[in-house]
């Protein structure tokens, strides 16, 4: 989901701002590992800060994008995360290249991928990936566009499935969790990641992206999301006979499975999707996109029902395969 947009520079926002947003995302749900229960107020408070006037929009290579990266790397170290395997900290640089800026960003540009990483205990087992993006819009002629639902909501996901997995690890599989930068400058952040994975991606055995899960799309059953090319592979039928609220895209036409941060991978064999909520919500691109008009009681079961079926899968031996003919091809 790609868009050129006027993009603003602007200073970092004040430490202070920051500091009181990372204190608000410490109210946790009452947990236990052996059920963990994700806690709307933790949802809420993500969301607030994410989607903040403060961080303006987040927009794709800006420093407000740095500071959302920022908090993501925050929040995973304090969930016990380590940082990936030949990376020094929990952030992955990367300078726009000439041939992806637009005419508002400069030529150099800085776009800083959060990651964080907890070991398996087997290393032939493999590793599986949870990812989102982080960047919005930013501020486009005056305006902020606040990017709560894209993709503030799956970023909060992987946020708080890093803090659930973390708290019943280990397991058996190693998990990467990843929230990229410069999606929309054309998904240049999961564009650098392929290309310099901190994991061989051969060693990747699944990937679940979160792209706009903090609505209910009115098409779909009650309760449930959609899963970009659902009938391409086995994850998404072995997750939902699991518990997971996912069912398949009754957009095809559209081509979401192609649109997505999960297509980089997948073009390298890696079987990925995306999870949405409402992808084609009439918030989408607009500044109503707000935290205002998200569905936080509806994002919190969305992300609850994955709790199970992701330690299923990271603790156990299925592999995803391709469906005969489902993996794209370049």
């Amino acid at each position: 989901m790609t868009i050129g947009a006027g993009y603003r520079h602007k200073p970092v926002v004040p430490i202070r701002s920051i500091s009181i947003a990372l204190a608000a995302t410490l109210v946790a749900g009452c947990a236990t590992p052996a059920h963990w229960t994700v806690s709307a107020a933790s949802v809420s408070a993500h969301e607030a800060f994410l989607a903040s006037d403060a961080l303006r929009g987040r927009g794709s290579a800006t420093p407000d994008e740095a500071v959302a990266a920022t908090y993501v790397a925050a929040r995973f170290q304090a969930a016990g995360l380590r940082s990936a395997p030949g990376m020094a900290g929990y952030l992955q640089t990367l300078r726009v290249p000439r041939d992806k800026q637009t005419a508002q960003v400069l030529a150099g540009a800085i776009v800083t991928n959060a990651i964080g990483y907890l070991p398996g205990t087997d290393p032939q087992a493999g590793v599986v990936l949870f990812s989102a993006h982080l960047d919005h819009l930013g501020v486009v002629k005056g305006v902020t566009f606040p990017g709560a639902n894209d993709d503030a909501s799956g970023t909060t996901a992987v946020l708080e499935l890093a803090r659930a997995l973390a708290a019943s690890g280990p397991h058996r599989r190693g998990i990467l969790f990843a929230c990229y930068g410069g999606e929309e400058l054309g998904g240049v952040g999961s564009n650098y990641f392929a290309a310099h994975p901190p994991i061989p991606l051969g060693q990747i055995v699944a990937n679940i992206e979160f792209e706009m899960i903090g609505a209910q799309d009115p098409n779909l059953p009650p309760g449930k999301m959609m899963m970009t090319g659902f009938n391409r592979s086995n994850l998404g039928p072995e997750l939902a006979a699991r518990g997971f609220l996912v069912t398949g895209d009754p957009y095809p036409q559209e081509r979401f499975f192609e649109r997505s941060d999960n297509y980089q991978l997948a073009l390298k064999g890696v079987v990925a999707h995306t999870i949405s909520g409402w992808a084609v919500t009439p918030t989408y691109h607009q500044p109503s996109d707000t935290a205002a008009n998200i569905d936080i009681a509806f994002m919190t079961r969305a992300i609850q029902s994955l709790i199970e079926p992701a330690r299923w899968l990271v603790d156990g031996d299925f592999r995803p395969q391709w469906a005969p003919g489902g993996q794209p091809r370049s």
